[in-house]
């Protein structure tokens, strides 16, 4: 397929609903993805990345697929979306690809390089197909895009372009949505394996308090943003029991403070609370740039708003 740059809006919403997609959604839920998180199984019988009899790591699927296939890991996921949905598409409709030539887009021969063993590698992988991807749709025009897709489209030969690069999109925010739950699902499992945070997060306050003298710097050490989390989870007697145990007040740089969080529900006492421990009211989150009174005041509450302006002065 000949390739252009000439500028085209239609193929800037359609690069725009991935980009956003990317950027804004699924690259920050995937922030620290761990080996064992990757090749964390949410069931018996789920579908991941395994040895083949020579040894080879390879994607578990079937053609047909089952009338109910089983659950996957988030390795299967990342794989699928990075390599099949994205990376061996770009290399078999833009070039340049390993495979022979005339082999259509679901040819494995596309991709042959080896799977990834870690969640770096993993990353990196989604990271190379969707910029292989991204930097095909990118050369587009508008008539391009109408072309239909030819012989490398396989079944869909008659299919426009178009319509391919829409399904995509769909395929990696459908995909891309259920990482981000099995995320979830790994973090809640892990959570319950340390009594102090199930505890914390359960709004268990005579448990935690039980736990305290024994976890509590430990838990703070491994894990500073509990605070945020109770108070973004308006859980204010957990919150108590986890200051008076120590737990640092100040904000972690990735995210807003338990002091903001505390400021928009309107909770004086809990402000007060975290303000004579030492939490800073000047502190502006990351995403808007805002004080803990300014959260107060978008929130309605005028006069907490002023008491943290007070307080930063």
């Amino acid at each position: 397929m000949t390739q252009t740059g000439t500028e085209n809006p239609w193929r800037e919403d359609l690069l725009d609903q991935l980009d956003f997609y990317i950027e804004a959604h699924l690259r920050p839920r995937l922030e620290g993805l761990g080996d064992a998180e990757l090749f964390w199984e949410p069931a018996s019988g789920a579908w991941s990345l395994r040895p083949d009899d020579d040894g080879v790591l390879r994607l578990q699927e079937h053609s047909p697929e089952p009338p109910l296939p089983p659950l996957t890991t988030i390795a299967w996921r990342l794989v699928h979306i990075a390599r099949d949905v994205m990376g061996a598409r770009a290399r078999a409709i833009f070039g340049p690809s390993p495979a022979p030539e005339g082999a259509d887009m679901f040819d494995p021969r596309h991709w042959p390089e080896p799977l990834p063993t870690t969640g770096a590698e993993a990353l990196a992988l989604l990271e190379g197909g969707f910029s292989a991807w991204r930097a095909g749709v990118a050369s587009l025009s508008d008539a391009q895009l109408r072309e239909p897709l030819g012989p490398v489209g396989g079944f869909f030969a008659e299919f426009p372009v178009s319509r391919l690069v829409l399904h995509v999109n769909r395929e990696v925010m459908a995909h891309g949505a259920e990482i981000c739950l099995l995320r979830d699902m790994y973090r809640a499992q892990s959570d319950r394996e340390d009594p102090f945070v199930a505890a914390a997060l359960a709004g268990e306050v005579a448990e935690l308090e039980r736990l305290a003298p024994e976890h509590a710097t430990r838990v703070a050490d491994a894990r500073p943003r509990l605070l945020v989390e109770l108070a973004g989870l308006r859980s204010w007697d957990a919150l108590r029991v986890l200051v008076e145990a120590g737990f640092p007040v100040s904000a972690p740089e990735e995210s807003a403070s338990a002091l903001h969080f505390a400021a928009a529900a309107g909770a004086s006492e809990v402000v007060e609370l975290l303000l004579a421990r030492g939490a800073d009211p000047g502190v502006k989150d990351p995403e808007w740039g805002a004080t803990p009174a300014g959260w107060a005041a978008n929130f309605g509450h005028a006069e907490l708003a002023a008491r943290l302006e007070a307080a930063t002065t």
